[in-house]
Parts: structure tokens; sequence; C-alpha cells
């Protein structure tokens, strides 16, 4: 058969399952994907499977894993020169970093992930970059940051026409307090 059509469509049935929070099919659907990646030799199939196994495993608090699997996707993304995979992938470590109380870490990947973001003219990122980074700080208590980054991802949801979106992420800084 098409090993790499399967993969393909292994994978989407993943995202599928991570999206109706069904994580346990959802992890073998990506592992199988990434096996059939593998087989056939596509990096970027493998780099995105990887990626997405580490946000499972990041909701599930298994953030040693999730930090391999990132990782690891990030080298992939490198290898086939992937600048969206390498910035959504230094995102998520970035805010991986940010739950393990590394914040210099942290805001170091974030900057990464928001200049290959900004290289690529993909401002919408940037500013959910900004947003959920900002999401991480309000969980961990940390209101005065979280309020700096939720304004910033307003200003940028502003520019790109995403009113809505402006107007949740300053409610949002707005319930920081000042």
């Amino acid at each position: 058969g098409d090993n790499l059509g399967q993969a393909y469509t292994l994978q989407a049935m993943g995202d599928v399952w991570q999206f109706q929070k069904k994580l346990d099919q959802a992890m073998e659907a990506y592992e199988n994907a990434l096996f059939l990646f593998k087989n056939v030799g596509s990096n970027l199939g493998q780099a995105y499977t990887l990626q997405a196994m580490g946000d499972v495993w990041q909701f599930q608090k298994k953030l040693d894993q999730a930090m391999e699997a990132y990782e690891n996707a990030l080298f992939l993304f490198k290898n086939v020169g992937s600048n969206l995979g390498q910035a959504n992938t230094l995102a998520a470590l970035g805010r991986l970093a940010l739950l393990k109380g590394e914040e210099e870490k942290a805001k170091t990947l974030l900057d990464q992930a928001v200049d290959l973001h900004t290289a690529i003219n993909d401002f919408y990122s940037v500013a959910t970059d900004y947003y959920n980074f900002a999401l991480v700080l309000t969980n961990k208590g940390k209101k005065t940051p979280a309020r700096s980054y939720f304004l910033r991802a307003a200003e940028l949801y502003d520019k790109i026409g995403l009113e809505n979106y402006a107007q949740d992420a300053r409610q949002k800084a707005k319930e920081m307090g000042m």
C-alpha cells in the first residue's frame, strides 16, 4: 500500500483524537504514523508527528517526554529548512520551559520563535505566541508579565484585523490588573 498516505491519514486521525481529548488513541495513531514516516524517509512528516506527540505529553504533564519530542522535531524541522515548523516548536519549547520554571530559557525560546515567525511574515503566529505564553504565565500566577504579553498580542491582532482576538487579549490583560 501507500505508506506515505497511510502515515498522513494516521497523523490526521491523531490530530482529531487529540482535539477530542482521546489522548491514548491520539498517541497510538501518532506512533504508527511516526513509524511509517520513518520507513518512507519523510523527515517533515516525522517532525510534525513528533511535535504533535510533544503536545499530547505536555497536556498530560509528561514534561520530559514532551521536551524530548519537541527537541527531536526541532532538529528535523531545521534539517528540512521549515521555518514555520521550527518557530512553532520553539514556541512550544518556550511554554514548556516556563512550565518547568526556567523563565530565562523560556523567554529566549519565545524570542527565537517570534523572530522566525516574523521572518516569514506570520504575524498571527507571533500574536498567538505572545498570547499562549501569557496564558502559561497566568497559570503560574505571574500577572504583571502576563499582562504585558497579552497586550503585545492584542496590538498585533489589531494590526492584522482580528478585532475579536484583540478584544479577548485586552480583556485578559485587564483581568491581570495594573
